[in-house]
């Protein structure tokens, strides 16, 4: 008899009342590939895009139902395939994995290409590393190979306490650059400073381009866009002549306006390379995630629904097994 699993699968792309729980085929791995036992998944601002259908339509993609949604999770090593070295069952394991074919972590077990899996450093807890991955690799694309940010410059990051934002601001300290943050209402700008960022603006707060205009007189050189809206078009004027802003792609940024300026959009997509770097940022740094709320697997409709409220971080959902 074939081997079934929990899931929280879509059998049609629309919003969160669309999600069922069901019993679904436990998945069959590759030989490049390990079938992890999920104890986490997180949930993510990109998963609601895929929700809708708009990574298939873009991507010409023809998904088929269920569909099981969820890019990055942690657990361990249930099985892996003949091809694949450095695991064993049992190993604590985090992964960021995005559109799997074989379906994603909203589930009890995900199979997924052994490039993706990594061993969870002994600095993470499990719960932590199932929310690290996708917001970190994203970050770090932006600021090391889009804008190259180097030791002693100056960035100003909007967004900064947001799931991308939060990990940017950690990396760009971490890389010896002077970091300025526009976070998100009091409690997001309490985190930021946490982290060990000193120059933070409320960019809620009703003059927050004069306070940010205050802290750099002389403007900035370079810029990441983890959020749009006005404000964002506003700061785009604070970056000096021939200057460097870098966003992700679902960011919304009229770049127009920003004629003398290196403007670059990006994907934060997982690979094994960047991967790798992210995790020696982790294990040898004091690399962070900060976790909003934890849902249970079951209350995922609730999760989605929470993506389009006011938080700081990580969302997450955990994983039982019966």
């Amino acid at each position: 008899m074939e081997k079934q699993m929990n899931a929280a699968v879509l059998h049609r792309f629309g919003g969160p009342e669309e999600f069922r729980m069901e019993q679904v085929p436990l998945p069959e791995i590759a030989a490049n590939e390990v079938l992890i036992k999920l104890q986490y998944s997180a949930v993510s601002s990109w998963d609601v895009f895929e929700r809708e259908g708009g990574y298939a339509e873009m991507l010409g993609l023809e998904p088929s139902f269920p569909y099981i949604l969820g890019s990055e999770g942690a657990g361990t090593v249930e099985a892996i395939g003949k091809d694949v070295d450095g695991f064993k069952k049992g190993d604590s394991v985090y992964t960021a994995s995005f559109l799997n074919a074989n379906g994603g972590t909203y589930a009890e077990y995900a199979a997924v290409g052994a490039q993706y899996v990594s061993l969870i450093p002994k600095s993470l807890g499990m719960r932590e590393a199932s929310a690290i991955l996708g917001v970190g690799l994203t970050a770090l694309r932006g600021l090391e190979d889009v804008l190259n940010l180097q030791k002693g410059g100056t960035i100003l990051i909007l967004g900064a306490s947001g799931g991308v934002g939060h990990m940017a601001v950690q990396l760009a300290k971490m890389m010896g650059a002077e970091v300025i943050a526009v976070a998100s209402s009091d409690d997001g700008v309490n985190l930021v400073q946490q982290l060990g960022i000193e120059k933070v603006v409320n960019g809620r707060s009703a003059n927050a381009l004069e306070q940010i205009k205050a802290l750099v007189p002389n403007g900035i050189d370079n810029a990441l866009f983890t959020a749009g809206g006005k404000l964002a078009q506003d700061l785009l004027e604070l970056v000096r002549n021939e200057g460097c802003v870098a966003y992700p792609n679902g960011v919304q940024l009229d770049v127009n306006t920003a004629a003398n300026l290196k403007v670059s959009s990006y994907n934060g997509e997982p690979e094994g390379e960047i991967i790798a770097r992210l995790n020696h940022y982790i294990e040898s740094k004091a690399l962070t995630v900060h976790i909003a709320k934890e849902f249970q697997l079951e209350e995922i409709q609730a999760a989605h629904e929470a993506l389009a409220d006011h938080y700081s971080g990580k969302l997450i959902v955990g994983i039982d097994h019966e």
